[in-house]
């Protein structure tokens, strides 16, 4: 965020994301489905953000398996990520992931 001088300030939100986010609600699974199930919020080509029962601590690394529907079956895709931000939402958490392995070759 940035402040001009004088009596006038003003605020500039300065976006720090690397790459476009989808809003997308896919089901997934963490470590093998012992650190639970849950369910993406949106996601982009480096990271993502989901819904989880358990909470995540920041800087752990985490394997997921994100469920993509294509017509009568569901396509895994198996990432590893590292937990970024976790925020108390309601009885559960959302857990913000900068993804290891990206989910698509062009990524950077």
């Amino acid at each position: 965020m940035e402040f001009s001088a004088g009596n006038e300030r003003k605020a500039r939100v300065v976006e720090q994301r690397s790459a476009q986010r989808f809003a997308l609600a896919l089901r997934l699974t963490v470590d093998g489905g012992e650190g639970g199930e849950g369910a993406t919020h949106d996601l982009s080509a480096t990271g993502l953000c989901f819904e989880s029962e358990r909470r995540y601590e920041v800087g752990e690394r985490i394997e997921l398996v994100l469920e993509f529907p294509g017509g009568k079956r569901v396509y895994p895709l198996t990432c590893e990520a590292q937990v970024v931000r976790v925020s108390a939402v309601g009885a559960g958490f959302n857990i913000a992931v900068r993804l290891l392995t990206p989910l698509f070759s062009d990524a950077a």
